[in-house]
């Protein structure tokens, strides 16, 4: 009787952690955004000559055939820009936090090659529908109003993107107001160090527990510490699509072949070529590109 009670309860644990780490049953056209590589945060070269998040590595991307990725937040003042960190200290070299600045501050302290931390609103100008964009909503100052002024610029953009973030609130939001918006879940491995979120928050992201509020339709999650059980149910049960960030050299990019929809990567040149990017002018309205 013992026997039974513990399988039982080990089938109920089971049937609980399936329910909280599976991903979205539905399933939006992906088409215009696979058979592509991300290039993070611009193809840049590692904040040298070529800053990441700039419009001259997003320009790059572009010219070379790549989609690429890119982090938005809001300033003081509610203009959205692309920027990954919650302070400018190891971009721009000043220990100051973006979300207290407005945008006219935020001129004050140019990028390594002496250009402006960009507006989101530019960066989809200068791409014009040529390649993807995969947008990751960050989680500095306000979540939800990260997600929402997102939301807002790409509505009416026409060309092909993505959401994903590892707040899974701001996925919630994008779940609740786009649910035809292709949105993802960030994700990370490894061990817990001191200085990141609280053990329990590390846990919960590691294991993918917070798909239950995000239900994304893909994954993105860290290599090489994607050897979790939680992953390995997304390769070979649950089946979404798959993101893996951030790869660094040609080996981990062809160990990512046939596994991960979306590889995004920098600081090396892959193999090959990009896709050739349509012209500026063709805009057309992509399946999933709007709600």
């Amino acid at each position: 009787m013992l026997l039974l009670w513990i399988l039982a309860l080990l089938l109920l644990f089971a049937g609980v952690y399936l329910l909280l780490i599976a991903p979205s049953d539905q399933h939006p056209e992906t088409g215009h955004l696979e058979g592509w590589l991300y290039a993070h945060r611009g193809l840049h070269d590692g904040n040298r000559q070529v800053p990441e998040n700039s419009l001259q590595a997003f320009r790059l991307a572009v010219e070379n055939g790549y989609g690429m990725e890119l982090d938005v937040q809001l300033t003081a003042d509610g203009q959205l820009v692309v920027f990954h960190d919650k302070t400018l200290k190891r971009v721009c070299g000043v220990d100051v936090t973006l979300s207290n600045l407005t945008y006219d501050d935020l001129k004050l302290y140019p990028l390594p090659d002496g250009s402006i931390i960009p507006l989101f609103s530019q960066v989809l100008e200068l791409v014009g529908g040529r390649a993807p964009i995969i947008v990751e909503v960050k989680y500095h100052g306000s979540v939800t109003a990260n997600a929402a002024a997102a939301w807002e610029h790409l509505k009416s953009y026409k060309g092909p993107y993505c959401v994903e973030s590892f707040h899974p609130v701001a996925m919630q939001y994008f779940r609740k107001h786009a649910p035809d918006v292709v949105r993802g879940q960030l994700a990370a491995g490894g061990k817990w160090k001191k200085g990141d979120s609280s053990r329990i928050v590390h846990f919960a992201m590691k294991h993918l527990l917070v798909n239950c509020i995000s239900r994304p339709h893909f994954v993105a999650y860290s290599v090489p510490d994607d050897n979790v059980p939680a992953m390995w149910l997304m390769k070979n049960i649950f089946k979404p699509m798959l993101a893996a960030w951030t790869i660094r050299s040609q080996s981990t990019l062809d160990a990512c072949e046939g596994v991960y929809h979306f590889p995004i990567f920098e600081l090396f040149t892959p193999a090959g070529t990009g896709k050739q990017p349509a012209p500026a002018e063709e805009e057309g309205t992509l399946p999933g590109s709007e709600g």
